[in-house]
């Protein structure tokens, strides 16, 4: 989508109460198409700004996972911050909350109460195990998750210990999946009139994300089995490739790139099923070919045989690649109260990260608090009295420019 194609989210407003990866992102992704995402968070802050290493309360993934969003710090606890959240939902298409199963419902703004009183109301809930069942109260990480959902057992180290995916995988994904179901739920709004209650929990999505390793599992009935060999990481002379080669065409091919034509007519590897069954063999004998030569002369010899493969690169290299910013795949946005600029990799479809105007930068805490609580009816006096009881909060650092 160019900038002057209109937003297909556009005059959708979304109510954001949730904190952390998941909640944010799908309210990222739903900014990210035009909708304006009101973000309501506690006067002290979402805690995912001090995630990590941050800087004038903003992280790496608060500066990431709340661009295009309007910041609100409200207090919930408090009668009056609740009758403004109740007001701001009024209006609201979709609401998105991420807090223990129950807490919605204390405060008042459960799905049931709201959507009783405005029935084509879209309320996403995103938690850790569901809104029910005997696992719903527990505390849920992306961590606690990635071993729980058995995602660590497909990732193990040389002794076979089970390792943690140095990333927030499946808070990631949940926001995915979250922000798919919301968009397919607007439109059912707009095709008939009906809202919906979604519940997306990291449990799911992380089921739904390994959903072919699960399916693999159960055919191989306790014999796991690579999907095709030479498949993986390879060690060079001073580094490391990624290759893929599945076609006995193609392992012929690899085979003449590696002056070892011999390979692809031994009886053991000429054909898939022997390669898979004598996986061991072939990959040592490749593994001590490739430690032989350098990377770059790996990269030209399969390049020319148009074998799949990859230099392994590091953040550094990336980040350094020109091209991935002339091709669109990053933008690089100076942050309010950052001292440099950061690295945003733009979402496929729709906007790049610096069409997003006023709101490229994620907000600072109640960036937008007055401008918000002016627009459903506080005056001045009574803002200033929020502000000094702390029910409502400003920025501390103040915002952009």
């Amino acid at each position: 989508m160019t900038i002057q194609e209109t937003p297909p989210l556009q005059g959708v407003r979304v109510i954001d109460f949730a904190t952390g990866i998941a909640g944010p992102h799908a309210g990222l992704l739903l900014a990210h198409h035009g909708a304006d995402v009101i973000k309501v968070e506690p006067p002290e802050g979402d805690w995912s700004r001090r995630l990590g290493i941050s800087v004038n309360e903003q992280s790496p993934f608060s500066t990431y996972y709340n661009r295009g969003k309007r910041s609100l710090a409200l207090d919930l606890k408090h009668p009056r911050g609740r009758e403004l959240a109740l007001q701001l939902i009024h209006d609201a298409d979709i609401v998105i909350e991420s807090f223990r199963p129950g807490v919605m419902k204390r405060l008042g703004l459960d799905p049931a109460r709201l959507r009783e009183q405005r029935p084509e109301l879209i309320f996403l809930s995103v938690s850790g195990f569901g809104q029910e069942g005997p696992l719903a109260q527990l505390p849920a990480t992306d961590t606690v998750i990635q071993g729980y959902a058995g995602i660590m057992s497909l990732n193990r180290d040389a002794l076979g210990t089970p390792q943690r995916f140095p990333m927030i995988l499946v808070d990631v994904v949940s926001g995915l999946y979250a922000a798919q179901a919301v968009m397919a739920a607007y439109i059912r709004k707009l095709r008939f009139g009906q809202g919906a209650s979604i519940d997306c929990s990291l449990m799911q999505s992380a089921l739904a994300l390994q959903a072919p390793a699960l399916v693999k599992h159960q055919f191989e009935r306790g014999h796991p089995t690579v999907m095709y060999v030479p498949l993986g990481v390879l060690a060079t002379r001073d580094g490391f490739l990624s290759i893929s080669v599945n076609r006995d065409k193609h392992f012929i091919d690899f085979c003449n790139a590696m002056e070892r034509p011999e390979l692809a007519t031994d009886a053991r590897f000429c054909h898939l099923q022997g390669r898979i069954a004598h996986e061991l063999e072939l990959m040592n004998i490749i593994r001590a070919e490739f430690v032989l030569r350098s990377t770059e002369e790996w990269c030209d010899r399969l390049q020319a045989a148009e074998i799949l493969h990859a230099r392994i690169r590091s953040h550094d290299e990336v980040l350094a690649d020109a091209e991935l910013v002339r091709n669109g795949g990053i933008d690089w946005i100076e942050q309010t109260a950052v001292d440099s600029a950061l690295p945003i990799p733009n979402i496929p479809g729709g906007p790049r990260a610096t069409d997003y105007g006023q709101l490229r930068c994620a907000p600072a805490i109640g960036e937008h608090s007055l401008p918000i609580l002016r627009a459903l009816g506080v005056d001045d006096s009574e803002q200033r009295a929020l502000i000094e009881k702390g029910i409502a909060a400003t920025p501390v650092h103040g915002t952009r420019k």
